[in-house]
């Protein structure tokens, strides 16, 4: 059979459904033979208790939900398994969303989730106060944001990165390295507030580091076509380093930039957000703005947890997790010629 009930145990151990719950609890007043066949015979039949009935009858169900925007980006994989790591070793199972960078995906996983019983739930919103957002809210669910904020929300804490502190690290070093004009791809189209808010991180910190305060920034969307064109306006600008945003357009630019024989780390210097794996393989390996995912992750179940003991809100304070530059090969010695090649070549 399918699914093994407790009927079926009762049945095949000749006692009643009652008293096999109640051996399965260790309670009740049985002899010693009637506990030990009603044992056997669920390790027999592969009895699993049924977790839903279990949670009908008490309020803990030791299960939350977990939406992130893209389970394809290794940033959001990382993220994903710090978390489920931290919850599994507090006992905690949990459900798992996509909203595929979508709010209208993103709500229907939140409606979906509502129909479920969980103690409560870790999103990464798309940054607007969608109707699934609100519903959430409306719920009195523990509930934290983490990687991103939503303009408008207070009364939900939010587990997020700094930027400043990482892209400035990475301007200052580009610096020491004699680079005086440095590119930056940004991503408006994802209206994430995060993602938004590196980009002004960027032109503060370019107006403060940079002799000139030369930071030059070019805006794309998640097609190819939009990304050229992105790098084709850095390179004509004459940049020497590149600073992406997302690290889905880095990926992009490396294959863009491979294809004009531009080589990283020596005629132009890449840097990319999020400490992903791939980074580490390649070669040159990518530097990078890490915004500590596994930090983020392990806060954010903190939070949860700390939510769900008290059984109520912190009241939408945020929590801020330092980015910090990781210096790899990518980034190299800025030379005269290779600004001057580059823009002969646009």
């Amino acid at each position: 059979m399918a699914f093994v009930t407790l009927k079926d145990v009762a049945q095949r151990a000749g006692v009643s459904a009652a008293a096999v719950s109640q051996i399965l609890h260790n309670k009740g007043r049985f002899s010693s033979d009637t506990r030990q066949l009603v044992l056997k015979t669920v390790e027999e039949m592969g009895y699993v208790p049924d977790q839903r009935a279990r949670s009908m009858r008490s309020s803990d169900t030791k299960t939350v939900g977990l939406l992130v925007p893209d389970l394809r980006n290794p940033y959001f994989a990382d993220l994903v398994a710090s978390m489920e790591d931290e919850l599994y070793r507090h006992g905690v199972s949990t459900l798992i969303g996509t909203s595929s960078e979508s709010v209208e995906r993103q709500d229907v996983f939140i409606e979906n989730l509502l129909g479920q019983r969980i103690d409560g739930a870790i999103v990464v919103p798309q940054g607007v106060k969608s109707p699934g957002v609100q519903s959430l809210i409306q719920r009195d669910l523990p509930l934290v944001f983490v990687d991103r904020r939503v303009p408008g929300v207070e009364s939900v804490p939010f587990v997020v990165s700094d930027p400043y502190t990482g892209i400035r690290e990475a301007l200052e070093e580009l610096v020491r390295l004699g680079h005086r004009h440095v590119g930056y791809m940004s991503h408006p189209s994802l209206e994430s507030f995060s993602i938004d808010e590196r980009e002004t991180a960027f032109r503060e910190a370019a107006a403060d580091v940079l002799a000139d305060g030369d930071g030059v920034v070019a805006a794309c969307d998640s097609t190819y076509e939009s990304r050229a064109a992105a790098v084709e306006m850095l390179l004509g600008a004459g940049v020497s380093a590149i600073l992406c945003a997302y690290s889905p357009d880095a990926f992009t630019v490396i294959g863009l930039l491979h294809d004009r024989g531009v080589a990283i780390g020596e005629r132009m210097s890449l840097v990319s957000f999020d400490d992903i794996s791939a980074f580490t393989v390649m070669t040159p390996r990518i530097a990078v703005i890490s915004q500590q995912a596994d930090l983020m992750g392990k806060q954010g179940v903190e939070l949860l947890l700390q939510l769900i003991r008290s059984g109520s809100m912190d009241g939408g304070i945020t929590h801020s997790v330092p980015t910090m530059f990781i210096k790899r090969e990518s980034v190299g010695e800025v030379s005269s010629a290779s600004v001057a090649n580059q823009s002969a070549e646009v």
